[in-house]
C-alpha cells in the first residue's frame, strides 16, 4: 500500500483541450511526480530477535558436570564398555544419544569414562533442543552394560504474569502450543515463543520453574515437570515523528511524518496504524495512510489491509498547472514458514489497487488504474555466535547478517483496470478518453523484484554493508510498477525518481565505524559512515539505456538515548541525471526521528 514515483507526463502524447484529443508521439515532457513509495511509508527498523545468553562450561564441545567417579581413588578401576541403557528416553529417538558415544564401544575404559558417556549423552540431548539431565544411578556394571537415567523436562502448565490486555486471547493460542507435549523441546517451543513476541505491543519473556508439589489432592509431580512462567509487558500505543529534507525542489525539500500505532484494539493480536505526511508548504504534497493487520490461529497467519491517499501540487517555475492524486488500497496475507532466533522465512501474498490521476489546469491529462496481484518471499538471518553475545557482538550489531526478498507482481484486468492503448495508441486517442500516462504501457505487465541487505563486521565496531536491488520486466510499465532511483531508494544526493525504468539494478555500498547502542539509558552513540550508490534503469521502447546515477558521500548516525535517532550526511552526485542540463549540487541531507509514545519507556 505504498505510492511509488512515476513521472506523470513522461510518455504522455495527448492533451485534453476544448473537448478534443490531439495525439502526438510519446515523448518526455515536464515531469510531475506523485510521492514515491518511500516518501509515503518510512521503513521500520528491522525487528531484532532477543534471547538472553545462557553460557555453559564447554570443552571440546561437550558440556561437563562434576562426577564422583572421576575421583582419583577410582583411577585403577576399568571395564570393557559394550552398551549404555537409558531410562526416561521413551519419547526420544535412542539413536540421538547412541551416536554420541559410539566410538567408545568395545574399548577397555577407566570407570571415569562413565562420566564421559553421561556428559556426551546430555550434550546430544541439549543440542537437539531438549532440557535434559543425565544421571548415573548406583549400579554394578556387568557385561559392560552401563545404566543411565535421563530426565527430560515436560511443561505441565503456563502462568501469565502481567497485563496482556485485549491480546491475551491471541497470546494464549501460542502459549497453549507449549503445554501437553510428552517432553519440552526448545526448538519446537522457540517458534511459538517468538510468534508470541511478534504480537504488536507485547514484550513476552518465558522462565521455566519446577512444577510445585502442591498441585492438588492426589496430584503426582514427575521429575522433570516444569511450569512456564510468562512475563508480559504491554504497550498499547506507539507514536513517532520524522522530519527530513530528502524531497525534490519542485515538491518540497522538507517534509514531516507523524505516525501512531494502536495495539490490540480487537484482541486478535492486531495493530492499527494511522499516519500523515506533509511538506513544509502543505499545498505541495500531502499523504495520509491507514492500515490494520490481525492474526488468525496459533501459527502466525496474519491478514491485513490498508489505504493510502496522496495529493501533489508541484511548485514549478511560473504557473503551477499540474496536480496529481493517488489512491492505493491493498490486502495481504502472510505466513511465517520458519521462525527462529537466527533464521526466518516469511511468505506473503496480496492484491494492490492503484489509481493515479494527473490534471493540467483542472482538466484530466492522464489516468492510470492498476490492479496487481503479488507474491513475496522474505528471508533474514544472523549468526548464532552474535545471538548469544560472543566476542563483543550482539543481535543488534551481529558479526554477519543477511536479509533478502523476492517478489513477483502481475497486473490483472479486473475492477475497472485500465486497458492498453492498443496498436498505434488508437484506443487512447478517442474523444472523451483520458489516456494512460505512458501510451505504450501494458497495465497487465509482469514484474520480478529482488533486494537484499548484507552486513559483515570483522570487528564489533567496523561494519561493511551491501544493499543490492534489481527489477526485471519484459513489458512497458506504468510508473507505479517501475524501478526508480534517488534519495529514497538508491542514489542519495539525487531527487526522488531522478531515474526510472521498467527494469534496472542498484547497489548501496557502505562502511561504518562505531556502535549505535548507547552505553547507558540516556547516553548518546555516534557512528560515522561513508557510502557509494549506483543505479541503472532500462525502459522499453526508449533509446539511450541504461540511464544511470552514481553518488558518493559520508556523514554520521546517532542514537540519542532511547528517545531519538538522527542521520546527517553529505551526498555528491557524480553524473548528470537524465533530462538535467548539468550535474546536481552537493546536498546536505538530514533525517530525525523522535519517539513520542511511550515517552517514559
Amino acid at each position: 500500500m505504498n505510492v511509488r514515483s512515476f513521472p506523470a507526463c513522461r510518455s504522455v502524447s495527448a492533451i485534453l483541450l476544448a473537448g478534443t484529443m490531439l495525439a502526438a508521439a510519446p515523448a518526455a515532457a515536464q515531469s510531475v511526480q506523485p510521492p514515491t513509495r518511500e516518501e509515503v511509508q518510512r521503513e521500520q527498523l528491522d525487528q531484532q530477535l532477543r534471547a538472553p545468553a545462557q553460557p555453559l562450561s564447554v570443552e571440546d564441545g561437550i558440556e561437563r558436570a562434576p562426577c564422583p567417579l572421576a575421583d582419583p581413588q577410582f583411577a585403577d578401576i576399568s571395564f570393557t564398555f559394550r552398551e549404555a541403557r537409558f531410562s526416561g528416553l521413551e519419547a526420544v529417538d535412542p539413536a540421538l544419544v547412541t551416536a554420541s558415544y559410539a566410538d567408545m564401544t568395545g574399548q577397555t575404559l577407566p570407570v571415569a569414562a562413565v562420566c564421559e558417556i553421561r556428559d556426551r549423552a546430555a550434550t546430544a540431548l541439549r543440542r537437539a533442543g531438549y532440557l535434559a539431565s543425565v544421571q548415573i544411578p548406583v549400579q554394578s556394571i556387568e557385561d559392560g552394560v552401563v545404566d543411565l537415567d535421563a530426565v527430560l523436562a515436560r511443561m505441565t502448565a503456563v502462568q501469565v504474569r502481567g497485563d496482556a490486555g485485549p491480546s491475551e486471547y491471541a497470546l494464549k493460542k501460542y502459549l497453549d502450543k507449549l503445554v501437553g507435549a510428552p517432553v519440552f523441546n526448545i526448538n519446537d517451543a522457540e517458534r511459538y515463543l517468538l510468534l508470541a513476541r511478534d504480537i504488536p505491543g507485547l514484550d513476552v519473556r518465558l522462565t521455566l520453574r519446577p512444577a510445585p508439589r502442591d498441585e492438588g489432592p492426589g496430584a503426582a509431580v514427575v521429575a522433570g515437570d516444569v511450569v512456564g512462567v510468562v512475563n508480559v509487558v504491554r504497550t498499547p500505543v506507539y507514536a513517532d515523528v520524522n522530519v527530513q529534507n530528502f524531497g525534490s525542489r519542485d515538491v518540497g525539500r522538507f517534509g514531516g511524518l507523524l505516525r501512531a500505532r494502536f495495539n490490540g484494539l480487537t484482541g486478535l493480536g492486531d495493530e492499527t496504524t494511522i499516519s500523515g505526511f506533509m511538506t513544509a508548504d502543505p499545498k505541495e504534497q500531502q499523504v495520509v495512510q491507514a492500515s490494520h493487520l490481525f492474526r488468525v490461529g496459533g501459527e502466525g497467519l496474519t491478514f491485513g489491509g490498508g489505504v493510502t491517499m496522496a495529493w501533489t501540487h508541484p511548485d514549478l517555475p511560473g504557473p503551477d498547472p499540474f496536480t496529481s492524486d493517488t489512491l492505493v488500497a491493498g490486502i495481504f496475507a502472510s505466513y511465517p514458514v520458519l521462525r527462529t532466533q537466527t533464521r526466518n522465512v516469511l511468505v506473503t501474498g496480496g492484491f494492490d489497487l492503484i489509481d493515479q490521476t494527473i490534471d493540467f489546469s483542472g482538466l484530466p491529462l492522464s489516468q492510470d488504474k492498476l490492479r496487481v496481484g503479488f507474491l513475496r518471499a522474505e528471508l533474514n538471518t544472523i549468526d548464532r555466535a552474535s545471538l548469544v553475545g560472543r566476542d563483543g557482538y550482539s543481535v543488534f550489531e551481529p558479526r554477519m547478517a543477511f536479509g533478502g526478498s523476492v517478489e513477483i507482481r502481475q497486473g490483472v484486468g479486473i475492477l475497472g483496470a485500465s486497458d492498453s492503448c492498443g496498436p498505434a495508441f488508437i484506443a487512447c486517442q478517442q474523444p472523451g478518453v483520458v489516456p494512460l500516462s505512458r501510451l505504450d504501457a501494458d497495465p497487465a505487465g509482469f514484474v520480478l523484484r529482488a533486494q537484499a541487505s548484507m552486513d559483515f563486521r570483522p570487528t564489533p565496531l567496523l561494519r561493511f554493508s551491501l544493499r543490492p536491488r534489481a527489477q526485471y520486466s519484459p513489458d512497458a510499465l506504468l510508473g507505479y510498477e517501475q524501478i526508480s532511483g534517488g534519495n529514497y531508494t538508491v542514489g542519495r544526493g539525487y531527487d526522488p525518481g531522478a531515474v526510472i525504468g521498467d527494469s534496472g539494478y542498484g547497489v548501496q555500498a557502505e562502511i561504518a565505524y562505531g556502535s549505535l547502542m548507547p552505553e547507558s539509558r540516556g547516553g548518546i552513540a555516534i557512528q560515522p559512515f561513508a557510502f557509494v550508490d549506483h543505479i541503472g534503469t532500462y525502459t522499453k521502447n526508449v533509446a539511450g539505456d541504461p540511464q544511470t546515477l552514481t553518488s558518493i558521500g559520508g556523514g554520521a548516525r546517532a542514537t540519542l538515548g532511547n528517545r531519538a535517532s538522527v542521520e546527517a550526511f553529505i551526498a555528491a552526485p557524480l553524473e548528470r541525471a537524465p533530462l538535467a542540463t548539468r550535474r546536481g549540487d552537493v546536498r546536505a541531507l538530514l533525517t530525525l526521528t523522535v519517539q513520542l509514545a511511550p515517552w517514559g519507556n
